[in-house]
């Protein structure tokens, strides 16, 4: 058994999804996916800050004479809470029974049934609609048209 089929083997779906079905939640996944970007963005403003702070100070910023020290430890810790509430709001998207394959692209499977084979329904953030499916194997680039 090759790796990846492990993978999935571990990971299988609690939840086969028809394509009605999928749709169904497409209205609440752009909601998700959307606040998701929200956090993304302030998890990206808050490590340009410190990635700044450790390039002007390098290895003394972890001194605690440093002036900004402070402040540094300070946006360190908002950033671990931010990633956390990301982590929660990926989870809480899973948690529905998809799979997020990436969560900048809003790229999301939901496994379903197709001619006896368990295979994955293909939507894309902005899609209207699912309207593709691929192989477990098979990812984005093998996407097909639902028929």
């Amino acid at each position: 058994m090759t790796e990846e089929r492990e993978e999935i083997r571990r990971n299988a779906p609690t939840k086969f999804f028809t394509v009605d079905e999928a749709n169904d939640l497409i209205p609440a996944l752009e909601g998700k996916l959307k606040a998701c970007d929200q956090i993304l963005i302030e998890i990206r403003s808050v490590s340009e800050l410190t990635e700044d702070m450790e390039w002007y100070w390098g290895e003394s910023i972890n001194e605690e004479t440093n002036p900004d020290r402070t402040e540094y430890l300070k946006l360190e810790k908002e950033k671990s809470i931010r990633i956390e509430r990301w982590n929660n709001a990926i989870r809480g998207i899973e948690d529905i029974g998809v799979l997020i394959k990436n969560p900048d692209l809003g790229l999301v499977d939901f496994y379903s049934i197709r001619d006896g084979q368990v295979v994955f329904l293909c939507w894309q953030r902005g899609e209207l609609e699912v309207r593709y499916w691929h192989t477990l194997e098979g990812g984005y680039s093998g996407r097909r048209p639902l028929e």
